[in-house]
């Protein structure tokens, strides 16, 4: 990628208000038509992609039916999604899209899970819709804008991390040093784990996570809820307290990020020894 600009330019920010709207009518019936799927889902459906790594049909049917919609919207962007191959594209556009994050918990019947989508301008998030399960709620952002959820505005309150924090967390898949796990816990931290970057990000960004701390996540579990708790009001860094924003590489495996309002941040960058 070109090197990128210290923010997106006024007319990109002009598409994505403009976007905004459809783009979160989309999510939310996405969101809506994996639910009713999930009920019919049959354990041969959901099939090994590798390692700790699954699929089902259902994800697979979703990001075939988002691309058009979202080409529709866009129609110069190229197409970064989990589950079909990319599309390129000459512009400094694309879509980003995890048609269901948390597929080991839809695929089993658990609650968890979310369809996400962002809209990026030379690896800077734009626009995002998410839309999470079980609570059934859309999420949007825009850059500089602020965040809602199901239209209303969140802004996240600051706190401290104490013994009454509860903080998110996940880990690569076969992980045998979990030393940060338990460097979070001698903080006070209750240690949660629902199995959805997407809807652990967004737990964070309406206030009842205090943080989220995770060792692995790709662009599409990261790029929209990221961009959420950012407009929100919190912090979403590397565990150095590097911005992941805007996206250097989006062929990264994997990002560890932290996200947080400032003074739990800075306080979980240290429990990381950041």
């Amino acid at each position: 990628m070109r090197r990128q600009p210290t923010a997106p330019p006024p007319d990109a920010l002009r598409t994505g208000r403009a976007l905004a709207t459809p783009l979160a009518r989309l999510v939310a019936a996405t969101g809506a038509a994996a639910a009713k799927a999930q009920s019919r889902l049959r354990p041969e459906q959901m099939v090994r992609k590798g390692e700790g790594d699954f699929v089902t049909v259902v994800d697979v049917r979703l990001e075939r039916q988002l691309r058009p919609h979202l080409l529709a919207l866009c129609p110069s962007a190229g197409i970064v999604g989990e589950e079909l191959p990319r599309l390129a594209a000459d512009t400094d556009w694309r879509w980003v899209i995890d048609p269901i994050d948390g597929t080991s918990n839809f695929g089993r019947g658990l609650p968890s899970f979310a369809v996400s989508v962002a809209l990026l301008w030379r690896g800077w998030p734009v626009l995002a819709a998410i839309h999470c399960r079980p609570e059934a709620a859309t999420y949007v952002a825009r850059h500089g804008a602020g965040a809602r959820r199901n239209g209303r505005r969140l802004t996240t309150a600051d706190r401290r991390l104490d013994d009454a924090s509860i903080v998110g967390c996940q880990w690569l898949r076969g992980q045998q040093d979990l030393a940060f796990v338990a460097r979070l816990q001698r903080a006070g931290n209750r240690i949660r784990t629902f199995g959805s970057t997407v809807t652990q990000l967004a737990d964070v960004a309406a206030g009842r996570l205090d943080g989220n701390v995770q060792e692995q996540g790709r662009i599409w579990d990261i790029a929209a809820a990221g961009l959420v708790v950012r407009e929100a009001g919190c912090r979403f860094t590397d565990w150095r307290g590097r911005d992941v924003f805007p996206f250097r590489d989006l062929e990264v495996e994997h990002t560890p990020s932290v996200a947080a309002p400032p003074t739990v941040h800075r306080a979980l960058l240290r429990c990381l020894g950041g």
